[in-house]
């Protein structure tokens, strides 16, 4: 009973560990201030038309460029779901004084010299070719990125926080003590890391979508609860409500969901019940969606992508379209861009090499008998590569990554369980090479924009990094502010170590970590720029031929690489360390036995 209780007590302490882990490093995405997108300016002019009773952002319309024009009005091309979470957040911001204190904010930033706020370049050309309005737009821009930061804190950061909450505990229950470990490489290591500090709906969405996920799988370990399937089916309709391309996981995880063994056997009524309550949470939870359709448009069908601007002009909609191709911009999936999202420079595995584990342990999975669960997350995964693959803007633009694949991540991470398991120091630096580079991308501004990957480099090289809260204290955006976000993500990493049993990290697969960084060096150095990238122009058409083949900055690469190294050498020393205790108490136990009669 004693045993018991120690190892009660030790599981009680790894778990307060791991929540403590996941705390810190959701503090360190929450320390960064980014500046304003298309996206984010997108989301906060939905925001504040929704404050005034309104779904039309004519009034905010030129502080963005994601917009479409929809019977004589311009409207967000964003799905309502994060503007209507975030309405009630903002109003109370607004009531708190918020807008004197981002002014303040940006004014005590700009006075020391952080300017990342303030757009460098005066485009009079996307402002209708009014210079007096560019002006006066820039300034909006600049004073508002505080409470776009604010309104990130609910929109990105918790629902962050609680995706590797949700991740942590469906792992453990995989593979018990693996959960920390698996919730801290999805948040360091992939693109979790640098959308957890943006205004975008992809972490939330990814939220949801994956909660669907847990909620099934968590009832098809157990008895068939028919209230469980709808309440996922919910889940999975208000993912939608947030992004439109989460309906492809929901219909994916339905199916996960209906086809629970039992019910199979049972026929094709009990089917029948578990199809019909999955679908009647979906009807409920895309409800929201519904209602802000016909309040703004007067039509179920009308989606806020209709219509999107391609071009500004002198009225803010010079030439429509943007996504007129296929479905809403998705036409035929084409093998081209599917290995440009995972292979070139911006491509998935090129910055999150973990990824690729991940995979490899969805396989191991299905081989230890988890094969319903493989077979989702490898179709979820499958499906949305297939989806992007088919969009005239795989990349989402100037993105640090496939953003669009994001809520993929959360599905992918449960295959860690079982490359931590069988490849603990593999792992380990392969995380360690992606959290490097998502690092270096967001704390010198994610979103390129047409340029390269090398601005990040530049940025760095230079000390130009985005602002941290110490910036709105007066105290600059240089280095040694964003140190304080490494040093809390490094510490994130080192409680995840804590939290994690020793007999689990004990790996013998130190030869096969220097080959796999070694082999993510060869694929980010050569094979990425041999790959590259197409460059996008305009309302979906790709210039035939022309073909970007910049690689990840060398010197980036050499960081993460140096990085992975260093991990590795801790992880060589601390196992050795616990041999040398090991074999000490060994012999301490055979000097304490006692002697024998015949001695």
């Amino acid at each position: 009973m004693g045993l018991a209780r120690t190892e009660g007590g030790l599981a009680a302490r790894r778990r307060r560990t791991g929540i403590a882990a996941i705390a810190v490093l959701a503090c360190s995405w929450a320390l960064v201030m980014q500046s304003l997108g298309w996206a984010q300016t997108s989301y906060m002019a939905f925001v504040k038309s929704l404050a005034d009773g309104t779904a039309s952002i004519d009034a905010y319309h030129w502080e963005t460029r994601d917009k479409s024009w929809i019977d004589g009005h311009f409207f967000s091309v964003k799905a309502p779901g994060m503007p209507m979470l975030l309405l009630p957040w903002y109003e109370a911001i607004r009531v708190a004084g918020g807008e004197r204190l981002a002014r303040e904010a940006a004014d005590r930033a700009r006075r020391s010299g952080a300017r990342e706020w303030t757009y460098r370049g005066l485009n009079v050309a996307s402002y209708g070719y009014e210079s007096a309005r560019a002006a006066r737009v820039k300034r909006a821009l600049e004073v508002q990125a505080p409470l776009v930061w604010a309104l990130g804190l609910l929109g990105t950061v918790l629902p962050a926080a609680g995706l590797l909450l949700m991740v942590r505990a469906t792992a453990e229950r995989l593979r018990p003590g693996l959960g920390t470990a698996t919730a801290i490489a999805l948040g360091g290591g992939t693109l979790v890391l640098p959308f957890a500090t943006q205004l975008f709906g992809h972490v939330l969405a990814a939220l949801l979508g994956f909660a669907a996920f847990t909620v099934l799988l968590r009832e098809r370990d157990g008895p068939s609860r028919l209230p469980v399937v709808a309440l996922a089916g919910l889940l999975a309709g208000l993912a939608v409500v947030v992004e439109y391309p989460l309906a492809i996981a929901g219909g994916i995880v339905g199916l996960y969901g209906v086809l629970r063994a039992d019910a199979v056997r049972g026929g094709v009524r009990a089917l029948l019940r578990r199809t019909g309550a999955y679908a009647a949470g979906v009807a409920v939870g895309v409800l929201p969606l519904a209602a802000y359709n016909l309040w703004a448009f007067g039509s179920l069908t009308t989606m806020s992508y209709a219509d999107a601007v391609d071009r500004q002009g002198v009225t803010g909609h010079q030439t429509l379209g943007l996504n007129d191709g296929g479905f809403f911009g998705i036409g035929a999936p084409r093998p081209r861009v599917a290995l440009e999202l995972l292979l070139a420079p911006r491509g998935l595995l090129a910055l999150t090499p973990v990824v690729a584990l991940a995979a490899a342990g969805v396989w191991l999975l299905a081989r230890r008998g988890r094969r319903a669960e493989a077979l989702t997350i490898a179709a979820v995964a499958l499906a949305f590569l297939v989806y992007d693959s088919g969009y005239w803007l795989p990349f989402g633009g100037g993105s640090p990554g496939p953003r669009f694949l994001v809520p993929v991540l959360p599905f992918l991470a449960l295959g860690l369980v079982e490359s931590w398991r069988r490849w603990p120091v593999t792992t380990l630096a392969l995380t360690t090479c992606g959290t490097v580079v998502m690092l270096v991308g967001t704390l010198t501004y994610p979103l390129i924009g047409t340029g390269s990957l090398w601005q990040w480099w530049s940025r760095l090289r230079s000390g130009e990094m985005q602002h941290t809260v110490l910036a709105i204290l007066g105290l600059g955006n240089g280095l040694a502010p964003a140190l304080l976000v490494v040093l809390g993500v490094v510490g994130a990493g080192v409680l995840a170590a804590r939290a994690t049993p020793r007999a689990a990290l004990a790996g013998r697969d130190a030869r096969l970590a220097l080959w796999a960084v070694g082999a993510w060096v060869l694929v980010a150095l050569v094979l990425t720029p041999a790959v590259g990238e197409r460059r996008i122009l305009g309302a979906g058409a790709a210039l035939r031929g022309h073909v970007n083949h910049g690689g990840l900055p060398r010197q980036i690469v050499a960081l993460a690489a140096g990085a992975a190294l260093i991990a590795l050498a801790i992880a060589w020393w601390s196992s050795r360390r616990r041999a040398r205790r090991s074999v000490a108490e060994s012999v301490d136990d055979e000097r304490s036995a006692p002697l024998a009669a015949n001695a």
